[in-house]
């Protein structure tokens, strides 16, 4: 796969001199080729080359479709080049999307709350553009994870009223119930909930069995929590906290005792197999390997101790996402 030179990108824009639709084209040709850096640098290129000719639109949508090139690599120019556009009153709903979502995953990268509401205030924004599912959606979303869960299911329960049954709206009502101790309303909701995808609604909507149990578990639920951890043996890896206390709480003991001992086995058997694997590229390097397996053994066997006679109840924390959606312009 072949990167383009400054110059090859120059004798590729004089192809179609001046067009944005033309360099936002190609630019995705090259995209589509997995060749990203042809795409940063033919509409950098053309920013260069035609920036006084073009008006503030048409930089908001070149400033947008570039911040999505640098995007795969997590690159600051990313943030620069939406924050660009968002300074032109960008008319693209993809602007506000892509920096909204920016913002967003920087929270749950960092834990930084400051990221959290730049994220609220960026779908606050978008929603002047357009008063859509997403940008609802996300603000509701952000509120939640402010611990806003009033201000939350209210948004929530409005869009349910243009999107009735949509899993994913209850899901999230759910979990704001949850919180707000509304234990019988989150059981009800809960209960109508429906693994995997929604027929219905079938864009980013599906439902997987731990956004359920996690939720149960939350609610002190441990008989129903138990339930859907054996429906889920199959698709989810129980080999957790959560699970091994539901377990001996509910005194279903000799399961505990033989997923601990299951657990520990294999952490045993990986660390045999480190000390006897020729594929590593130094003696440090399996040095490191090993010590990561035998800090999993350790936490294991003080993980058993504190479930048996602390009373430890592990610590599990609902959590909402945002729509992920291309933000690409066109």
């Amino acid at each position: 796969m072949k990167n383009i030179n400054q110059g090859e990108a120059e004798t590729l824009l004089n192809e179609c001199p001046n067009s944005i639709d033309s360099a936002c084209e190609l630019a995705y040709a090259e995209s589509q080729a997995r060749r990203e850096k042809n795409s940063q640098l033919i509409l950098e290129k053309f920013l260069e080359k035609y920036s006084d000719e073009l008006n503030d639109v048409e930089k908001a949508k070149v400033y947008t479709n570039l911040a999505f090139y640098y995007n795969d690599e997590g690159n600051i120019k990313e943030y620069e080049y939406l924050s660009a556009a968002v300074k032109l009153n960008s008319p693209y709903i993809e602007t506000y999307r892509g920096l909204a979502l920016y913002h967003f995953s920087s929270y749950a990268d960092k834990g930084s709350v400051e990221e959290l509401e730049r994220s609220l205030l960026t779908y606050e924004k978008g929603r002047s553009i357009s008063y859509n599912y997403e940008m609802n959606f996300g603000r509701a979303v952000c509120l939640f994870e402010l611990k806003e869960y009033e201000k939350a299911k209210t948004i929530f329960l409005q869009l349910l009223e243009n999107y009735p049954n949509r899993m994913r709206l209850f899901l999230c009502i759910a979990y704001c119930d949850v919180y707000l101790g509304n234990k019988i309303q989150s059981l009800d909701y809960l209960k109508k909930i429906k693994i995997g995808g929604d027929p219905t609604y079938q864009r980013d909507d599906e439902i997987w069995e731990f956004d359920i149990f996690n939720a149960y578990y939350v609610l002190d639920e441990y008989k129903l929590f138990l339930e859907e951890c054996e429906k889920a043996k199959s698709t989810c890896d129980l080999n957790y906290g959560p699970y091994y206390f539901g377990l001996w709480t509910m005194n279903q003991h000799d399961q505990f005792y033989l997923e601990v001992i299951k657990q520990r086995t294999e952490i045993l058997a990986c660390i045999e197999d480190v000390k006897i694997d020729d594929d590593f590229a130094s003696e440090e390097e399996r040095q490191e390997y090993l010590q990561c397996w035998e800090d999993d053994l350790e936490s294991l066997n003080i993980l058993e101790h504190k479930i048996k006679y602390e009373n430890y109840k592990p610590v599990v924390e609902l959590k909402l996402w945002p729509i992920y959606d291309c933000y690409l312009i066109d």
